[in-house]
């Protein structure tokens, strides 16, 4: 086993350490990171106040890290990017550990089988077209991430609670973007540095507090019958109880720990697809050919009508899932070592924070022959075989592998096929498309695109 792997030099307590090195990476966090890999090698280390930390983009570290060693490591609790995360979604499944992230994973799960989810399939297509249907007939400039976010905010709110979330979209929607934008400096210095983002985020935080628990307190008004008639997610949640030998018998989820599992589904579920959505637009507008193909298959598989769950639209995947290559809404994995582990042939101790950087390896020309070259067709049988494990993980691997995957695929799917047989989106000219790296990957500069009726 090698020693411990090249790397910057360690970042201690000091606050002006800190501040240069949050400055740094906030400025611009692929480039901070990417010149270190350039410099370093695939797997890098250092000690960052004081937790040795290492952070690798090679798919083989990635799925050991995520599959292989899974049972050996655990979600951040405190430290680098773990912060943010607890403030807002409390210990909801992306950030539990142990034998109440396992209790947790085993009350949810049902409510995410197949079945289950396909049935939503109906409501995700009938607030489409009715997105369609408010959209103007002639061409028109329209600001497609935002329309993608609110596209996606009724539906998660909708699926999830059955509710109609209009009335009080604006302050969740601003909620969601204080959240989405606190990064970088603020999750990177200490909580006592008095950061207007903190207090932005404090009370964007009270805004959906105040949502959330009035929806979980009204719901638990209504007795087992009422909510097994339900087909929303709250209800099943509601009614979920742990079976596992030795559980406690017809045990539930407290007010909290619905708040937090409900609150982690809806940023979860709104915010990756309308990300996903909004790039493969762009990335639509720039290619043409690759569009045209998309609307042979829908003109071909649909014929006009709706689509359903049970369609087969395997080009229109590949779309999506090459957009999400190029474009992973969730950029790093991170983890922290519950027990030592070997990585890429060095020894990581108990207690070490990993970093594993999705982006990186999905834009790896070793793994991705003209990385940056929009090509769905890899993804198509025939070529998606000789994807190495761990090269493309945008809703990571292992046991806590996103449970809302099939959520958010389908929701997608359904989704671009139903605006895709209608409209044409090209994007504004002149208007500069950037990315933007926070909890998750937007554009930095909005979306504009002139979308025009086909």
């Amino acid at each position: 086993m090698q020693p411990f792997p090249p790397g910057p030099p360690h970042v201690t307590n000091n606050p002006l350490t800190l501040l240069r090195y949050a400055r740094g990476f906030s400025a611009d966090p692929l480039g901070f990171v990417g010149g270190r890999f350039a410099q370093y090698g695939d797997l890098y280390a250092t000690v960052f106040r004081g937790v040795p930390l290492y952070v690798t983009r090679h798919p083989e570290h990635i799925h050991d890290a995520l599959v292989t060693h899974g049972q050996s490591m655990a979600k951040p609790e405190k430290g680098f990017g773990a912060r943010q995360l607890r403030r807002f979604l409390g210990t909801g499944l992306v950030n539990s550990n142990g034998d109440f992230w396992r209790r947790q994973r085993r009350m949810i799960n049902p409510a995410f089988g197949r079945r289950q989810i396909e049935a939503l399939g109906e409501v995700m297509v009938r607030r489409t077209e009715a997105l369609g249907d408010q959209w103007p007939g002639g061409p028109a400039v329209l600001e497609v991430g935002q329309e993608m976010m609110g596209l996606t905010l009724g539906i998660v709110a909708k699926t999830l609670f059955d509710h109609d979330a209009s009335g009080q979209q604006d302050r969740i929607a601003n909620a969601l973007e204080q959240f989405r934008n606190f990064s970088g400096a603020a999750s990177i210095l200490p909580d006592w540095v008095p950061l207007p983002s903190v207090r932005r985020v404090n009370r964007a935080l009270s805004d959906v507090n105040d949502v959330v628990y009035g929806l979980i307190d009204s719901r638990r008004k209504e007795d087992d019958d009422a909510l097994g008639r339900r087909t929303d997610l709250l209800s099943a949640l509601l009614l979920a109880t742990d079976t596992a030998p030795g559980a406690r018998s017809g045990e539930r989820m407290t007010r909290e720990e619905l708040r937090d599992e409900l609150l982690t589904l809806f940023l979860a579920g709104h915010e990756t697809t309308s990300q996903a959505l909004t790039w493969t637009w762009y990335l639509l507008s720039q290619h043409p050919e690759i569009e045209a193909r998309l609307h042979a298959e829908l003109a071909d598989v649909l014929g006009g009508r709706s689509p359903t769950p049970a369609d087969a639209l395997p080009y229109t995947d590949a779309v999506l899932q090459e957009s999400m290559r190029l474009f992973p809404p969730v950029t790093t994995l991170a983890r922290v070592t519950t027990a030592p582990i070997e990585l890429g042939g060095y020894s990581i101790p108990e207690g070490a924070d990993v970093i594993c950087w999705v982006y990186f390896a999905h834009h790896d020309a070793r793994w991705w022959p003209e990385p940056e070259r929009f090509d769905p067709t890899r993804f198509l049988p025939g070529r998606v075989e000789s994807i190495p494990r761990g090269a493309y993980t945008p809703f990571g691997a292992g046991q806590r592998q996103c449970i809302g995957k099939h959520f958010a695929l389908m929701e997608a799917r359904l989704l671009l096929a139903t605006l895709a047989q209608r409209f044409r989106l090209s994007l504004v000219p002149g208007h500069p498309v950037a990315k933007h790296v926070a909890v998750t990957m937007s554009p930095k500069h909005g979306m504009k695109m002139r979308v025009q009726r086909r």
